[in-house]
């Protein structure tokens, strides 16, 4: 495997591929302090404060729990590269760092949910870290309005230029102090001043007024989600059955073959559409559903790996040994099954961004949340505005073409029959 790895990295394709990630990744994750109208960083009076780090954890603004992992990564994301370092250092595998990573995030995710914090000095109930505060303050247009004071004051209350200067907080915003929240002024051409802060509007502005730069950025949390929600709940279920099968086989096999060829003859469009017509359009809902109705080919594949490695001498050593039965098909086989998965993988995430972009665009999307399919589906309405059209499809172009890229990649360099 760390051969096949090295030879995956030295492709060009790879790397480039790799790196488009990246970027989607780190724009998803420090997209609050990209595009924000609350500050962040504040002096005044009162001391020094971080507006927008306090209110990454604020369910007011993000509500959803994909905000939570993503915003838990933005405060976590340089103390993970330095663990993953000094375990590298222990020399510890990279799936056993991952998976390490992985554990930790989660649990910091369900803290973070659970009320563990004591109640206020004014009393009530104990609060979660991630829970709901007052509205973000101060945001960008408070700050014009502080910084515009002198002018609207009467005589009375007009003050000296250096008192008024020392009066005033520094302050630091966003690059663009626009929330992906806010309605200003609908369909507006890229790089329009905003009258309301007097920034530019680098992407133009949607039918609701919402800057689009700012729901491109955090709609790349929803595709990035929907990847790895969705695949990660197939590939589980997928591996699981496909183990079962491929290693127990006779009437178990049977029965198992029997169910994925029922999901695999399923249409999970219709499905899709009957769940949004019975429980509304919850984005973690189809995440749910893709994952639940997309495991039948993980399964198969597994099935067949597992099939042609049960007569190996290291799976009859093991037998011969006593292990138990989960801990020779999990802990022995699956490991050698990995290289299908992994490209099975990244191929299936590259579909089901596809999937939520295209349920979207016809209009059968989460209202609630930024999505670049949602954006499509502004621009197929009205086609005058063709930057509402082309910067979604462009993403999900480079995302898409990108995960097929690592795929394509993964596929040469782990095929043992390879040039490469």
């Amino acid at each position: 495997m760390a051969i096949a790895m090295a030879r995956f990295l030295k492709m060009g394709s790879a790397r480039f591929g790799l790196a488009v990630l990246a970027v989607y990744f780190l724009l998803a994750i420090y997209a609050p302090f990209i595009t924000n109208e609350v500050a962040l960083l504040w002096w005044d009076e009162n001391g020094l404060s971080l507006p927008a780090l306090a209110e990454l954890f604020n369910r007011n603004s993000y509500a959803k729990p994909h905000h939570l992992l993503f915003n838990c990564l933005a405060v976590l994301l340089p103390v993970y590269l330095l663990v993953w370092w000094l375990l590298g250092k222990r020399s510890w595998t990279v799936p056993k760092r991952v998976f390490s990573i992985i554990i930790f995030h989660v649990i910091v995710m369900i803290l973070a949910w659970i009320p563990l914090a004591p109640p206020s000095v004014d009393g009530g109930d104990w609060r979660a870290f991630w829970d709901e505060r007052p509205q973000p303050q101060p945001t960008y247009r408070q700050y014009l309005r502080l910084e515009h004071a002198q002018d609207f004051a009467s005589e009375e209350e007009a003050v000296t230029g250096e008192e008024y200067a020392s009066s005033l907080p520094m302050a630091l915003f966003p690059p663009v102090p626009h929330s992906y929240r806010t309605k200003f002024y609908a369909y507006k051409h890229p790089l329009t001043i905003n009258p309301d802060t007097n920034r530019a509007f680098f992407w133009g502005t949607d039918d609701r007024g919402a800057d689009v730069f700012a729901r491109m950025l955090f709609g790349a949390r929803i595709s990035l989600t929907i990847g790895f929600v969705a695949v990660g709940l197939s590939m589980l279920i997928g591996i699981v059955l496909g183990a079962v099968s491929g290693y127990f086989g006779g009437w178990v096999d049977l029965l198992i073959q029997r169910i994925v060829e029922v999901m695999m003859a399923f249409p999970v469009f219709i499905l899709v559409l009957v769940v949004i017509a019975m429980w509304g359009r919850d984005i973690y809902l189809m995440m749910i559903v893709f994952g639940l109705t997309g495991w039948a080919g993980t399964t198969r594949l597994v099935r067949g790996e597992f099939l042609a490695q049960n007569s190996r001498d290291y799976v009859m050593a093991a037998r011969s040994l006593g292990l138990k039965k989960p801990t020779i098909m999990f802990r022995h086989i699956l490991p050698n099954t990995l290289t299908p998965l992994l490209i099975s993988a990244a191929f299936g995430m590259a579909g089901m961004v596809l999937a939520e972009s295209g349920l979207a665009f016809i209009g059968l999307g989460d209202d609630s949340v930024p999505s670049w399919g949602s954006l499509l589906n502004v621009g197929r309405q009205e086609v005058s505005y063709s930057w509402i059209i082309w910067i979604p499809g462009l993403a999900i172009f480079g995302l898409v073409a990108s995960l097929n890229l690592v795929g394509n990649a993964l596929r040469e360099a782990l095929d043992p029959k390879g040039d490469v």
